[in-house]
């Protein structure tokens, strides 16, 4: 064998290798793991999924609620087992994920009693449902009070209590209302005021089941008229934790 003729042998050889190689670090098969995408076809009894013929794929902790058709990360270990980090976004909210929106700034309302939705409290929703909590910082007359509600996109449905002082009261001493309301986009209820500049806060908590996609948000407006503001106060927030 001549020397060029050897020469190309061992280029050869060697760009064979090379490729093998390449190749070898791109296949799971190979490398003995890695990550990929899969569909959840099952859903196991014992913390486990099973996915694309693979019976049986430990999900994570943060996999919350693992459902059929669910399109996961799964990665598998070098001796064989493999496990789910959870599912991907769709662009819309994960199940187990919150959302929120604060007030940037106090909103004042003056003689009116027509429900309004507030400027900051409002987030954009996915059909789902929804653990609502609600922290609200507001002032005004002890007459106007504050009357509450929910805008939400058609077909919601849900339920929710307002956290709040009696608008019987006029003193932080007040009785607390218990009653709950069972229709979140028809019931308004009016909370207590005592006094312009008498900053008080309300929580009020629920459940929301979203049909169709849309703006939940934070509607109010004063009981009474009353030419004295109620404000609802900057930092007030609103959360919506995606619960199934």
């Amino acid at each position: 064998m001549t020397r060029p003729t050897q020469r190309v042998t061992h280029d050869l050889r060697f760009a064979l290798t090379e490729m093998a190689q390449r190749v070898g670090e791109r296949s799971p098969s190979v490398r003995g793991g890695d990550w990929q995408m899969a569909v959840v076809t099952l859903i196991n009894g014992d913390g486990t999924v099973a996915v694309d013929g693979i019976p049986a794929v430990r999900c994570l902790e943060t996999y919350e609620q693992p459902t059929v058709g669910d399109v996961i990360l799964i990665t598998q270990s070098g001796n064989g087992n493999w496990a789910a980090w959870g599912r991907t976004s769709t662009g819309g909210i994960a199940i187990g994920q919150t959302v929120a929106a604060r007030k940037s700034s106090s909103t004042p309302r003056t003689s009116t009693t027509v429900m309004a939705n507030d400027p900051h409290l409002a987030i954009p929703v996915v059909p789902g449902t929804y653990k609502l909590d609600a922290f609200l910082m507001y002032d005004g007359d002890a007459t106007a009070d504050l009357k509450l509600g929910w805008s939400a996109p058609a077909g919601t449905t849900g339920a929710w209590w307002p956290g709040a002082m009696d608008n019987s009261g006029t003193t932080l001493t007040a009785v607390q209302r218990w009653g709950a309301l069972s229709d979140i986009t028809a019931s308004t209820i009016t909370v207590g005021a005592i006094g312009a500049g008498s900053i008080i806060a309300c929580r009020p908590v629920g459940t929301v089941v979203v049909t169709t996609a849309g703006t939940f948000a934070l509607s109010w407006a004063q009981g009474t008229s009353s030419a004295t503001a109620t404000n609802v106060r900057g930092q007030s927030t609103l959360e919506l934790r995606r619960i199934a």
